[in-house]
């Protein structure tokens, strides 16, 4: 049984496109389901929630990474359910990093084939993450688009906000080290891009048991240069720029600003990181 969780909201409106292909495919084809419609933010984490405490074994997000977020968030049977993943966003970040297909009924089929894998995500206090998560400039950016997702609609914003944003200060505590930087941006990442196809971790993968820090401080001179080395993903060799594979880390923004979970923004809330290795049952690709 394919219990839908799907959000027909998501890359205006392919979410609800992608939602008829696939159940039109099911009936056609006779695959039993379900199909459950998110409402709300959060709605998505209590469905998911609701059908694991029911015995769900197949829970298949439609949606954006926002989407994905929630429903991880929501599965609290582990070892038993699988997580397939119809892509339906705007930006669709976790499905280019990890090779989903965009196709929906090439994605249908990749979970109807039943081959299993198991990867990584990141556990953050009671909340988790699947991609990215971080805060500094990311945050205002992710601000000032309110929910609008894509390459351009980032760079854009990205690119306003970097001519008025201010440096800020973070703790980072790894075992027994605890250091300040002030930052221009702090990612730590399960997967390789965001905000439409930045790659922010070009290194990463989401099996290695390992999550990537990645941070990137404030530069003496111009920014500029740095971001347009940003936004060809050849940041990481700037001097400005540390990259540091770890299993868990803790992350505290000095000024109390938000952060960023697979972009969905959280208050009050320090990046209190551990990676969890082959914490997810998903399908082959």
């Amino acid at each position: 049984m394919l219990n839908f969780i799907a959000n027909i909201r998501s890359g205006k409106g392919l979410g609800n496109k992608n939602l008829k292909k696939v159940t039109e495919y099911c009936d056609k084809n006779k695959i039993e389901y379900t199909v459950h419609i998110t409402n709300a933010q959060g709605h998505a984490q209590a469905i998911a929630s609701g059908l694991c405490s029911n015995g769900a074994d197949t829970i298949v997000a439609v949606g954006g990474d926002g989407t994905f977020h929630e429903v991880l968030c929501g599965i609290s049977s582990f070892e038993k359910t699988f997580l397939g993943f119809i892509p339906s966003g705007r930006g669709n970040d976790f499905a280019h990093g990890i090779g989903i297909p965009l196709e929906p009924i090439k994605a249908l089929k990749s979970i109807l084939n039943g081959k299993t894998r198991f990867i990584d995500y990141i556990q953050v206090g009671d909340d988790r993450c699947l991609n990215i998560g971080g805060t500094g400039l990311d945050i205002d950016v992710l601000k000032r688009v309110a929910g609008r997702q894509g390459k351009i609609t980032y760079l854009n914003s990205l690119l306003y906000c970097v001519r008025h944003f201010k440096p800020y200060d973070i703790e980072v505590t790894m075992g027994e080290s605890i250091k300040r930087y002030s930052a221009v941006m702090v990612g730590i990442c399960n997967g390789s891009q965001f905000g439409g196809g930045l790659k922010l971790s070009p290194k990463s993968v989401f099996d290695d048991g390992l999550m990537d820090l990645i941070i990137i401080q404030m530069p003496k001179g111009s920014i500029w240069p740095a971001l347009f080395k940003f936004l060809r993903g050849k940041h990481l060799s700037l001097p400005i720029t540390e990259s540091i594979q770890c299993t868990e880390v803790s992350i505290h923004p000095l000024d109390g600003r938000p952060i960023q979970l697979d972009g969905e923004i959280y208050e009050n809330k320090d990046l209190v990181c551990k990676i969890v290795k082959g914490g997810l049952k998903t399908f082959e690709i």
